[in-house]
């Protein structure tokens, strides 16, 4: 998607934004987010009990079950980057690991503003390897939007296989600290986002015409929304229309290979779940019921509460899978192996791009300096 426009017409001073005032919201909302994972994991633990013992049995597993967490975790970080070759073709595996791990280590750990950061950053990634502006802009968007729909689809297409298959749906009292009732709420409304979604996308897609219509829509609402907070609203048609421009071909032609690859690396740590729940005797509940599980915790990834969904993403993991017939103990362990295994090392090397990128970066910007 492109940037809107940021020149100021030559008779207005440009107003300099920024500064520690900009981020003060941003840090308290982080450090309220902490506190009501803090307590949501307290909650789990006052009303469930077994905490202590599913992390001891996460770290207890059949050697067998272990071997096969880690080679999922694996597996799962390894086609992550995938999606960027899928939109991009010509770039090879290295860019794409750069890139992908990078963003997603930026738009996880910071919670509040973390995804903007990101995109600048996959930007300047990607033109460092000889990608076009154009180019970049299109994958970038696409990916996105790809994320975008599977995480709000995913849950109601999952619990809609489980009920056509198994003939299930969540039972129990609470999913959690989340009753089982919220939960179907949730779902609903992100089944309806998405197709709401994907319906727009469709005719923002077909036209330029189309684009900006949607964008014109869209800007009175979001204008009407940055009045009442006395903020200077952002360019919303132009970044329809840019979207238009450099992403409608793109995804005319690669939307099979970046649809599936996306698929792929939204369901590969889900394997890290399965291998977990069958190595700490969790034999009773099914892939689907995993799936049904694992893409709900995901939806609440959007909610940036905290770094990585903590708290939240967590009770509704271990909620959903104990409300499917798994023991408390059992859930925490699926979730802590989740995290431990797969999560966690992604972060890690996440940031180890970003940190191999600005030393390629500083190490170009020192030839390129005449002595």
């Amino acid at each position: 998607m492109s940037a809107p426009s940021t020149e100021s017409p030559p008779d207005r001073p440009v107003k300099k934004s920024g500064g520690w005032k900009s981020w003060l919201p941003k840090v308290i909302l982080t450090l309220l987010g902490l506190v009501l994972a803090y307590f949501i994991f307290s909650y789990m633990a006052t009303n469930f009990g077994g905490f202590e013992q599913g992390v001891q049995s996460a770290f207890s597993m059949p050697l067998i079950w272990t071997v096969a967490a880690i080679a999922a975790a694996i597996f799962a970080i390894a086609v992550y980057p995938l999606t960027a070759i899928a939109a991009i073709p010509h770039l090879g595996y290295v860019p794409a690991f750069v890139d992908r791990q990078g963003g997603f280590a930026i738009a996880t750990t910071i919670p509040f503003g973390g995804g903007p950061i990101a995109v600048g950053m996959q930007y300047a990634i990607l033109a460092r390897y000889g990608v076009s502006q154009r180019l970049a802009a299109a994958a970038v968007a696409a990916d996105a939007l790809w994320t975008y729909l599977m995480t709000f689809g995913a849950p109601g297409v999952a619990l809609t296989l489980l009920w056509i298959f198994e003939r299930r749906a969540v039972t129990g009292d609470s999913c959690g600290a989340i009753p089982c009732e919220t939960l179907d709420i949730i779902v609903l409304i992100a089944g309806v986002i998405c197709l709401v979604s994907m319906a727009g996308v469709a005719f923002v897609l077909r036209s330029r015409s189309n684009a900006q219509r949607v964008g014109e829509f869209a800007q009175g609402l979001v204008g009407a929304v940055f009045r009442f907070i006395k903020r200077t609203p952002p360019d919303v048609v132009d970044s329809v229309v840019g979207f238009n421009d450099t992403a409608a071909e793109m995804v005319g032609k690669r939307w099979l290979p970046i649809t599936l690859t996306n698929l792929l690396a939204q369901l590969a740590p889900m394997l890290v779940i399965i291998a977990a729940l069958r190595g700490v005797g969790a034999e009773s509940i099914t892939v689907l019921e995993i799936f049904a599980a694992f893409s709900v915790a995901l939806l609440l990834t959007t909610v940036p509460l905290a770094p990585g969904g903590a708290g939240t993403v967590d009770a509704a993991l271990i909620g959903m899978l104990v409300a499917f017939g798994a023991d408390f103990d059992q859930a925490v362990a699926a979730d802590v192996i989740w995290r431990a295994f797969c999560f966690l090392p992604q972060m890690v090397l996440g940031w180890l791009a970003v940190g191999y990128f600005g030393i390629r970066q500083r190490l170009a910007r020192r030839t390129a300096t005449p002595q």
